[in-house]
C-alpha cells in the first residue's frame, strides 16, 4: 500500500504495516522451505545457523524443542545436506551444529534478493527517515518479543 505525502496516518496504519511485513515474511519462509524440502521449525533452526553454529542444546531452548526433537531434526537437516555436526572445541562430549554451503547455495539467493531491495529502498532515505525506519521496526520487534513474555 503506497501513501501519499499528505496522508493523515494513525498508529492502527502501523500495526496494519506490521501484519502486512510479517505475512510477506510467512510467505517468504514457506517459499523457502518448500525449496530445501524442510518443515518451517526446520527452517527456524536454519535461520539460527545461519547467524552462528549452535549447540543442540541452544537450538532447543530457542525453538523450544525437547532433545528428543532436537536430534531428530539435526537428523533430518544431516540427510538433507543443509547441516552439519561437528565436535565441539570447547567440549570434547558435545557437538556443533553448522550450516553447509549447500544450504547458503540454494537458499542465498532468496534471500540476498530481499536485502538487496531493501538496501535499495534504505539508500532513498535520507539520514533522519533510516534512522526512524530501522528504530521502528526495532521497537516492533522487542513488541513482538515482550508479548511472548507477557501471560
Amino acid at each position: 500500500m503506497e501513501f501519499s505525502q499528505d496522508a493523515k496516518l494513525t498508529p492502527g496504519d502501523l500495526v496494519a504495516a506490521c501484519r502486512r511485513l510479517y505475512t510477506a515474511i510467512d510467505k517468504l519462509d514457506a517459499e523457502a522451505a518448500a525449496r530445501v524440502g524442510v518443515t518451517r521449525n526446520d527452517l527456524r533452526c536454519l535461520n539460527l545457523l545461519a547467524e552462528a553454529p549452535a549447540k543442540p542444546t541452544r537450538i532447543g531452548a530457542e525453538l523450544g524443542l525437547t532433545s528428543g526433537s532436537v536430534t531428530a531434526l539435526l537428523d533430518r537437516l544431516e540427510k538433507a545436506g543443509l547441516a552439519e555436526r561437528s565436535p565441539d572445541p570447547d567440549d570434547r562430549r558435545g557437538v556443533m551444529i553448522h550450516p553447509t554451503e549447500h544450504l547458503f547455495a540454494v537458499l542465498g539467493p532468496l534471500y540476498a534478493g530481499v536485502a538487496r531491495q531493501i538496501a535499495k529502498v534504505g539508500s532513498q532515505y535520507d539520514p533522519a527517515e533510516l534512522e526512524l525506519a530501522v528504530k521502528h521496526l526495532n521497537d516492533a520487534c522487542k513488541a513482538y518479543e515482550d508479548a511472548i513474555h507477557e501471560k
